[in-house]
């Protein structure tokens, strides 16, 4: 409710997956707080996930182009921006020093974050409620919601809404006749990842395509974002059949449409990942050098299929593998069996 109380600011700038695991715990915020102005300030990578929201009132875009005396003059004027927002209570969500200063910069009487380790570079020193972790490895889902108990007590939701304006999903719908079959299931397959220890290879990409493609019940399209399609030709040159590269993406609204018209996910621990969980299909993903357990995906069904690193041979012996190693062992006939797994249960 726009000018409602209190005045709420939720912080948390980026990545697009771990804005996705913020969602729930803004539900129950607007579960609890009917009446408050509840506003969320983002970077302009992950905006997109945000905009049109029903749980939001505002959508504060943090746009860091440019060189670094250009980014720091935008923060500026984002920090007088968010003092002028006169909040009554800020939630730092992300816990890292950027999001410290914008906490501090709100003047907010109750700011919340979480304590060491969790809360890094120093961010802690800008909150008053600081909300201490367990030692055990929890879903970073539920870390945002035990940082939410902390301002209302009692409130659980593992809800999640990302508004898609009709018009894209009309334009998305409109692909997908013209593109596939209607009588086969569409696998989105992202290929491209930001880290490398999360990258599986591009060649086992190219042969799981070709299983799917084989097996005569499914599409496969191959979606990329910004700066990726080097990778989409790489995979395409390996491939012995026809996956279809997607188009350009307008925008992160349009990749969101069509991985929801999508019948199942594959790929890695990405944003993408997050958000085709978010809006409801199927995962099957391969894990590298990250927590499967710390960063599942949302919703089931879900297959992760782990390549964490581990000892090779005896305990006590032989050398500890490499990510690029562990992601190398699981193969695209494993990865095929999890994907026929999954969409026979549907």
């Amino acid at each position: 409710m726009l000018n409602g109380l209190p005045r709420i600011l939720i912080v948390r700038l980026s990545a697009i997956g771990d804005v996705v695991r913020v969602l729930p715990a803004l539900h129950c915020l607007r579960d609890a707080l009917p009446d408050a102005q509840i506003d969320w300030v983002v970077e302009a990578k992950s905006a997109d996930v945000l905009k049109g929201h029903p749980a939001l009132d505002q959508v504060i875009v943090f746009n860091r182009n440019g060189s670094f005396a250009e980014s720091a003059k935008v923060f500026l004027k984002l920090c007088r921006q968010i003092r002028a927002g006169r909040y009554d209570i800020v939630i730092d969500f992300h816990g890292i020093l950027k999001s410290g200063l914008l906490t501090c910069a709100s003047g907010a009487k109750d700011r919340y974050g979480f304590a060491r380790p969790r809360s890094q570079e120093g961010s802690y020193f800008f909150t008053n409620h600081k909300t201490k972790l367990g030692d055990e490895v929890v879903n970073r889902i539920h870390e945002n919601l035990q940082l939410c108990q902390a301002l209302v007590p009692g409130q659980k939701s593992l809800d999640v809404t990302i508004y898609i304006p009709e018009f894209i999903t009309d334009e998305i719908e409109a692909y997908f006749e013209e593109t596939f079959h209607g009588d086969k299931l569409v696998i989105a397959m992202h290929v491209p990842v930001d880290r490398p220890e999360k990258q599986w290879p591009p060649e086992y990409f190219a042969a799981l395509s070709d299983l799917l493609l084989a097996d005569g019940r499914f599409e496969v399209v191959l979606t990329w974002g910004p700066g990726q399609f080097e990778v989409i030709e790489e995979v395409l040159s390996s491939c012995r059949r026809h996956p279809h590269p997607a188009p350009e993406m307008a925008d992160l609204k349009h990749y969101i449409a069509l991985v929801k018209r999508a019948d199942l996910y594959f790929g890695g621990d990405t944003g993408p990942m997050h958000i085709a969980s978010a809006v409801g299909t199927p995962v099957v993903a391969v894990f590298g050098g990250t927590h499967p357990e710390q960063h599942a995906p949302l919703r089931e069904p879900y297959t992760i299929l782990t390549a964490n690193p581990a000892r090779n041979g005896e305990a006590g012996g032989g050398q500890r593998r490499s990510v690029a190693e562990a992601l190398r062992a699981v193969d695209p006939e494993q990865a095929y069996d999890a994907c026929i797994g999954i969409v026979s249960a549907l």
